[in-house]
């Protein structure tokens, strides 16, 4: 089995803090009336936009970007409670 480049999750690590950080100002950002529903909303409908746009057709890589999309579209969910 091949050894697990640490790299791996320095990588991980920096993008989980950066889509933290990025979801908390959005937030931020609509709580406060800065940005509306709708705008808020908009961000996110553009960021599911460019992944698809710029997902490329490297099967190795589509997983991650199935998984990405999946978790945009969650925000673009109603609440459901």
């Amino acid at each position: 089995m091949a050894e697990r480049d640490p790299r791996i999750d320095a990588i991980a690590a920096s993008d989980l803090s950066s889509a933290a950080i990025l979801a908390a100002l959005i937030g931020t950002l609509g709580a406060k009336g800065v940005l509306s529903d709708g705008e808020v909303r908009e961000v996110y409908e553009q960021a599911l936009y460019l992944l698809e746009s710029h997902q490329g057709s490297e099967p190795e890589v589509k997983p991650i970007y199935e998984a990405a999309r999946e978790i945009i579209e969650a925000q673009l969910r109603p609440d459901e409670g």
